[in-house]
């Protein structure tokens, strides 16, 4: 019995254990098991570490257009590396100047050390159809081995592109003109492309095969031997002059008047001398007033009333070729220079001011009043601000005779000298009856201001001024003067002796700087506010001054509307920002959206609309409106390239 028991005892032991082969069997599926994760781990990790290394080689290739993006903004978006003269060196890698030339002492890679190395090459740099700037770089990783350093192991390369963004502002200029003639719009993009439209008449387009009106915006060819435009200045009302601040810092003219000629002429600075800044002026008193590089002012053109500040005695021409020097005293260097009509005024670098030019009721603001001040013995002499008091800015206008000077000073107020016209002098007397030899202060003590405007007005010697306000009520604008087409805003065409507001709707506040084109406006007066609308109040004989309609002929328009911006695309709800406008043309107004197009309004009879064609739009005769056409209901699109670059 008991060893039954036993025997059936060691029987279920048995029972229960498990046969050799098949504990083999189990342990072999457990390796494979094991040998599988532990495969798929490597490949995790082999795969983490190829896209670890990929990424590092594409951020060197987003080095190498940060690279890009350096270079353009420093040389005005002008990829200078592919224009290096050694075919080998027309890339940027990260030891090279801008140029391609080797960058002595750089080092060759981003990321340097024992393990891995980076680098990149850009050699691509394209203007698209549109304007935007495209760049190609490519990222480079070696991976170094770990028993050698210097020895590659393994490459990774990856592809990186930037593509620009609108970002900076292009300046947008328009030349005014006759009705038969000589409006033109001026848009320079942030690459040194200029861009031209409406008369060529004189060639202020481009090659007279273009015709006389050009209704699209067409590319200016820049002068012989210079790849880009800086800046682009146009003398205003009556424009048939076109002046631009080349890429070799040199000025250039072409047109007629006597400036400029039918191809570019260079402004003769001496040699050694480089151009600063210009400005120019029109309306029959065509001249131009360059600042070098040595910080003295040099003019040609018209030198009625010895505006032109050379102490001659005659209204001699003196030819852009063999400009004079405008006399400042000795030792003293200019920083802004100012010319309109029959004036010149220059701030200087410690912010006086000197002006030359017509003389008769005080404008020049040097205490005295005479005829032809600038001429024989008489130089250029200091306006007699109040003691303590600099010059921050100058606005001058056209049809000087009657027409007094305007300056902000450094106290943030508002001077003028010469004669008080319709009324900008502050003294309440809007008939011409007095003027002013010393600056005389038109605002309230206490009140800053950031900004001033002339507004000209056609045919007539008189002006306006707005000016908008930096303390209190920042945005505030205010209005004086001739008020015949309602341009004050004020709500009525009724010249006014003291200040008045500047109507905007409440809660809208005006850019206190807008940008500087808009400093001189015709017959009308627009600005921007600081959510991006624009509203206009003044002459819309043209409909460059309502969004709806220029039937209202009045010519008085005197209750500020708003020209309505178009709606984003793709958006019902959001419209254009406004950052930047021209309306120093009697006939037309441009508008510069955030989007990078430019917006038009007004007369189109020489394209200058820039919408492709040309048309009456409405017709005049001497000043009236007597077909209809269908200016503009809106701002029309002028499709411009966006060229700057923010990759």
């Amino acid at each position: 019995m008991n060893r039954l028991v036993v025997r059936h005892l060691m029987y279920r032991r048995d029972e229960t254990a498990f046969a050799l082969p098949t504990v083999l069997i189990a342990s072999v599926i457990m390796l494979s098991v094991l040998l599988v994760s532990v495969t798929a781990v490597s490949s995790i990790r082999t795969a983490l570490n190829e896209q670890y290394y990929n990424q590092i080689a594409m951020e060197a290739g987003e080095a190498g257009t940060a690279m890009a993006t350096a270079c353009l903004r420093q040389n005005n978006y002008d990829p200078i590396w592919l224009s290096n003269p050694d075919p080998t060196k027309r890339v940027l890698k990260p030891n090279t100047l801008c140029n391609g030339n080797l960058n002595t002492g750089a080092s060759s890679y981003v990321i340097d050390d024992a393990s891995v190395k980076t680098s990149f090459t850009v050699s691509d740099a394209t203007v698209d159809v549109s304007g935007f700037v495209r760049v190609r770089a490519e990222g480079l990783l070696q991976l170094m081995r770990t028993s050698n350093s210097s020895s590659i192991w393994k490459i990774y390369q990856q592809t990186a592109y930037g593509q620009s963004n609108y970002v900076d502002n292009p300046q947008i200029a328009s030349g005014a003109g006759w009705k038969s003639g000589g409006h033109n719009g001026y848009m320079l993009a942030s690459n040194g492309v200029l861009y031209a439209w409406g008369s060529n008449s004189s060639r202020q387009v481009g090659d007279p095969s273009l015709g006389t009106s050009v209704g699209s915006p067409t590319k200016v060819d820049p002068p012989a031997g210079t790849t880009k435009i800086k800046r682009v200045y146009d003398s205003g009302q009556g424009a048939s002059i076109l002046c631009v601040l080349a890429g070799d810092n040199q000025i250039y003219c072409r047109g007629s008047g006597g400036l400029g000629g039918l191809t570019w002429q260079r402004f003769g600075l001496a040699a050694g001398l480089t151009a600063v800044d210009m400005d120019m002026s029109g309306y029959g008193s065509d001249a131009a007033c360059v600042i070098a590089s040595d910080g003295q002012v040099y003019c040609a053109g018209m030198n009625d009333f010895g505006m032109l500040g050379n102490g001659q005695t005659v209204n001699n021409f003196i030819p852009m070729t063999a400009p004079t020097r405008f006399l400042l005293p000795a030792g003293v260097t200019a920083k802004k220079v100012f010319i309109k009509d029959w004036l010149t005024c220059v701030i200087t670098a410690t912010d006086d001011a000197y002006c030359a030019g017509v003389n008769n009721l005080g404008q020049t603001g040097r205490g005295n009043s005479s005829i032809n001040v600038g001429n024989g013995n008489s130089n250029p002499a200091r306006v007699a601000m109040p003691a303590g008091t600099a010059v921050k800015d100058i606005k001058l206008t056209y049809h000087g005779s009657y027409v007094g000077i305007y300056y902000l000073g450094s106290d943030g107020a508002v001077y003028m000298s010469g004669h008080n016209g319709e009324g900008t002098a502050n003294d309440g007397n809007t008939t011409y009856t007095t003027y002013y030899a010393t600056p005389r202060r038109t605002t309230t003590p206490g009140y800053q201001y950031a900004s001033i405007f002339s507004i000209g007005q056609d045919g007539n010697d008189n002006s306006s001024l707005c000016m908008i306000r930096e303390d209190p009520n920042p945005g505030m604008t205010w209005c004086i003067g001739n008020n015949d087409y309602g341009q004050l805003g004020d709500g009525t065409c009724t010249d006014r002796g003291n200040w008045v507001v500047f109507g905007l709707p409440a809660g809208e506040a005006a850019i206190r700087t807008m940008n500087r084109e808009s400093g001189y406006q015709m017959n009308s007066f627009m600005v921007i506010t600081e959510s991006g609308r624009v509203f206009a109040a003044g002459d819309n004989r043209a409909g460059k001054t309502s969004a709806s309609s220029s039937s209202a002929l009045q010519p008085c328009n005197g209750s500020p509307v708003e020209i309505v911006m178009p709606f984003r695309a793709g958006s019902a709800t959001e419209r254009v920002r406004a950052v930047a406008l021209a309306n120093s043309d009697e006939y037309t107004a441009f508008i510069l959206g955030d989007n990078g197009i430019v917006y038009s309004l007004g007369l189109n009879g020489n394209g200058q609309l820039g919408k492709g064609n040309v048309d009456a739009g409405v017709t005049f005769s001497g000043d009236t409106l007597t077909s209809a056409g269908s200016p503009a209901k809106v701002p029309t699109s002028i499709i411009m390239p966006r060229i700057s670059v923010s990759f």
